[in-house]
């Protein structure tokens, strides 16, 4: 997991330099400089963070938005029934193949050590199945959101896994314990999925729900949000395919899994059902393999030479005496 980051001594030098260049610039100048090439950049898409508002994650488009609100906290309160402290499901001794591959991508493509990228995996899936959302879906918006770093905050107030505001979502962390809980990976993942969920059934669109959630709603354009995380996604979709080397090599070159232009193009859900079609395509493909070595170490012990037969019922030779080979 990344780790906060002191100030460094060559930010510390930058800040004792200030003066002497202001010498030369005036700050109005620098400061209008500044303002304006991070607009630019915004707007051509090269932030490096999500700019999230304070409305952000689900900014309310219509005046059905409180209905829909209600629908988000009807989900969180159905999970705090099932899960009345909170507590989310262990890790399983043996995960899937499937399962175990994704994790073994996440390790080695976000340097997360793998008993944790095994537990994130686990969760997804646990929760994907609780929210009906595709856990490859929950783990490609936690990669782009924060790398996977659970203490991560942006400058806007977003924080954790999946960058949820936690000022405007106070209350789905009431489960949790409170909005401590933003910066724990399980609570994250449980909230940023049912706000998740909730914009996909709004606005019957991944691509959409996606726009919302990165708190563009009212804008032209996600800035290429929704796109890095299918490309993040169909990435992950190759692991979940048992290739976890393939997939780390698409993620180094930044390329795509096959399943990107699909995406891209729009699609109205990935639930959870998609991630049992892969794993399901993953299981048989494995039984069909298992079933023909053992077809194979049937097949080479019904060849295997047969004991010689006892001595005494063996034919006679020509002379009559029995033969001794």
């Amino acid at each position: 997991m990344k780790k906060k980051v002191n100030a460094s001594s060559s930010a510390i030098n930058s800040q004792k330099k200030a003066p002497v260049l202001e010498r030369f610039w005036p700050t109005g100048v620098l400061a209008s400089f500044g303002v304006a090439a991070a607009i630019g950049l915004h707007f051509a898409g090269y932030t490096t963070e999500p700019v999230k508002t304070e409305a952000a994650v689900e900014a309310p488009a219509d005046q059905s938005a409180e209905a829909a609100d209600a629908g988000a906290d009807a989900l969180i309160a159905q999970w705090e029934e099932a899960h009345p402290n909170g507590v989310p499901a262990e890790k399983e001794d043996a995960l899937s193949v499937s399962e175990k591959e994704v994790a073994t991508y996440i390790s080695r493509s976000y340097r997360v050590p793998m008993a944790e990228a095994e537990q994130l995996t686990t969760w997804a899936v646990e929760i994907g199945a609780g929210f009906d959302v595709d856990p490859l879906l929950i783990l490609a918006v936690a990669a782009v959101e924060s790398s996977f770093n659970p203490k991560a905050k942006s400058r806007a107030g977003a924080e954790g896994l999946m960058q949820v505001m936690t000022r405007v979502h106070a209350e789905k962390f009431h489960a949790f314990g409170g909005s401590k809980a933003a910066l724990e990976p399980y609570p994250s993942l449980v909230v940023g999925t049912s706000i998740l969920s909730r914009l996909i059934t709004r606005t019957g669109s991944v691509q959409k729900a996606l726009k919302f959630y990165f708190g563009a709603a009212n804008q032209p354009s996600d800035g290429g949000y929704s796109e890095r995380v299918f490309k993040e996604r169909s990435r992950m979709l190759v692991a979940a395919g048992g290739d976890s080397d393939h997939a780390v090599q698409l993620s180094r070159r930044k390329r795509t899994g096959p399943e990107f232009v699909r995406n891209r193009a729009g699609v109205k859900q990935l639930g959870f059902e998609e991630w049992t079609e892969v794993t399901g395509v993953v299981e048989t493909k494995l039984a069909q393999k298992e079933g023909k070595v053992r077809q194979l170490q049937a097949s080479s012990a019904a060849g295997e030479k047969r004991p010689a037969a006892p001595m005494e019922n063996l034919p006679p030779d020509e002379s009559g005496k029995t033969r001794v080979n």
